[in-house]
């Protein structure tokens, strides 16, 4: 006991040591210091919902929806992902190619302002006579807003409003590109997320000449991805930090859609098995009429 004191004053030993550190196991839970009255007591629940301060606090964590996560400052947006094998003949270049997603978000002002940046790549690292290439990258930057009403009967709801550019980047005719307005609604519980996102898109003049930069890159957009597209999430087995997400997109009046499945469990602290499988149309803009099929295996960071 004297010996642990010197050292507290020496300053060797942490200085947040609790009691039952330093007196061992028998020491009641009364000797604990009591927390500060009228502060509540944060349940697993709030945790989840509120996540951490910061970025690197979420990392890996397997109780949270990066989709509708929020921290201070920067934090994960869409799911983080690296799929260095996957298959699909469904395109030109070689039919295995690696795929990753990055995708954050800057809360703005200090208020539920938010601005997302969102980028996904297609790379043909495999294919050797061409140099690996990139076949597609697209660019999607956002700003949105933010609001969850806290209803005490839906403590999980809540609402997002704003405007989203998409691109990939390159120069005509590969050019691909469109502006949405978006609006968004999601319910979460803890184990388990539904998010609906609905757009519209705003207008591009198509009457220009077909080499005109300014021109329409994808008129007829709306006929393979629709209005809208729905996703379900879902923590499985209790704590085992497995994870189930489906997603779900298409045009009733044309019959195009596309579906995905993606299926994680951890294998660390911080990171993730992830299998994925995708089939419809618009996996990347240059695909956005196009209907692929493909299986990825790979590694998941947020989700």
């Amino acid at each position: 006991m004297r010996l642990t004191v010197l050292l507290l004053c020496l300053g060797v030993l942490p200085r947040t040591l609790h009691a039952a550190d330093i007196l061992g196991p028998d020491v009641p839970p009364s000797a604990e210091p009591p927390a500060p009255s009228g502060v509540p007591m944060a349940t697993p629940e709030d945790s989840a919902r509120q996540g951490g301060r910061n970025i690197f606090e979420n990392l890996g964590r397997s109780d949270r929806f990066t989709l509708v996560s929020e921290t201070p400052g920067l934090s994960f947006h869409k799911p983080i992902y690296l799929l260095p094998l996957t298959w699909s003949d469904d395109f030109q270049g070689d039919e295995t190619e690696l795929i990753f997603q990055i995708s954050l978000k800057q809360r703005l002002f200090n208020r539920n302002f938010f601005f997302g940046y969102t980028q996904k790549s297609f790379w043909q690292v495999y294919n050797t006579d061409d140099s690996r290439p990139f076949r597609e990258t697209n660019y999607n930057p956002e700003f949105f807003y933010r609001w969850k009403p806290e209803w005490h009967s839906a403590p999980g709801l809540g609402f997002d409003v704003g405007i989203d550019h998409e691109s990939n980047g390159s120069e005509l005719p590969e050019s691909r590109s469109w502006n949405r307005l978006i609006g968004a609604a999601f319910y979460e519980t803890g184990r388990q997320l539904l998010h609906l996102r609905l757009w519209y898109r705003l207008p591009e003049d198509d009457d220009r000449e077909i080499d005109d930069p300014k021109r329409d890159d994808n008129p007829d957009i709306y006929r393979y991805y629709g209005y809208g597209e729905l996703r379900w999430q879902r923590r499985l087995f209790g704590e085992s930090g497995h994870s189930a997400a489906v997603m779900l997109r298409g045009n009733p009046s044309t019959g195009y859609g596309a579906v995905s499945v993606n299926y994680s469990a951890p294998f660390s602290d911080w990171a993730f098995w992830n299998l994925s499988i995708w089939h419809g149309y618009g996996e990347s803009l240059i695909d956005y009429d196009r209907s692929t099929t493909r299986i990825g295996l790979g590694f998941m960071l947020a989700r």
